[in-house]
């Protein structure tokens, strides 16, 4: 079907066929009967075949009819479905979405944007992508990913953000430890132990926010060992080789040889802010921020 007018004489054999009756057809497609003889008698010429047999009682398909009957079912099904997906794409529903995350929106965060974005948009592919924030930020700017999870509050005339998700930092200890039968932990009291914190070139923006806070206290923190993810920090914490300060939401994972403590001397909470940038977001992104607002 190589025009509109090639389409429209496919239906019409089709509803003739299922039909065998040029009024019943004609009525089936809302037509004169003298225009489904036209676009039959067309068709038939453009093929150079006839496709059905007629008397002045009856219509019947030719085995060429027949043939062509059994696959334009199938054509015309493959046609509507295209023009629907076309039509979800027009809307935002079919598509591709470049998403970013760092460690602390994957353990619950992304995971319920993505279910929640799935059930609704199950036609966007969506790609997902590990970044440290800065490097997300660095993505963004360079239209490498739609839309990012960065360690927030985060302000910049070229991006839009929005806050979904804001945690205490918790202290994380060994079982073993003397301090794993506190109900409550200081800052001074965690700085007297080796400290277990993420590779600087990763976890860099983390990195600041934990020099801060012991900073403003007079105190030092003394990192004993630098793993790349999350898995190894509490690992390392679990084997006895340090403590560590992660947020909240580590309770989804945290294995049996840790505790995690609140912390008695700092109020310290850590924003998971959804980055992206400030011009026209094309549908598929419009609809993930909406996602990420309802979840925030």
């Amino acid at each position: 079907m190589q025009r509109l007018g090639d389409l429209e004489a496919m239906q019409t054999f089709l509803a003739l066929a299922e039909e065998l009756s040029f009024r019943r057809a004609a009525v089936r497609l809302n037509l004169d009967q003298s225009a489904v003889s036209r676009r039959i008698q067309a068709l038939e010429h453009e093929l150079g075949f006839p496709l059905f047999v007629r008397t002045t009682r009856s219509v019947s398909l030719t085995e060429a009819g027949r043939a062509l009957a059994e696959r334009g079912h199938v054509a015309l099904a493959g046609f509507n479905e295209a023009v629907d997906r076309a039509r979800r794409a027009a809307k935002g529903e079919v598509g591709r979405l470049r998403v970013s995350y760092m460690a602390f929106a994957a353990l619950d965060v992304m995971p319920r944007a993505m279910k929640l974005y799935g059930a609704r948009h199950p036609d966007v592919s969506v790609a997902l992508d590990y970044r440290r924030t800065q490097a997300q930020k660095l993505a963004l700017a360079r239209d490498e990913i739609d839309a990012g999870f960065v360690i927030g509050p985060f302000d910049h005339p070229d991006f839009e953000s929005l806050t979904v998700a804001r945690e205490p930092l918790l202290a994380v200890v060994p079982a073993t430890s003397s301090l794993a039968a506190r109900q409550r932990v200081s800052l001074g009291e965690l700085a007297e132990h080796p400290f277990v914190l993420g590779a600087m070139h990763e976890w860099d923006h983390f990195r600041w926010i934990v020099d801060d806070l012991f900073d403003t206290r007079g105190l030092r923190v003394q990192v004993a060992h630098e793993p790349s993810n999350t898995l190894a920090i509490i690992g390392l914490v679990a084997a006895g080789l340090g403590v560590t300060l992660y947020p909240a939401s580590l309770a989804r994972l945290a294995p049996a040889g840790v505790r995690l403590l609140p912390l008695r001397d700092a109020v310290a909470p850590i924003d998971t802010t959804l980055l992206w940038r400030r011009s026209a977001p094309t549908p598929p992104l419009r609809w993930f921020i909406t996602v990420c607002r309802e979840i925030a």
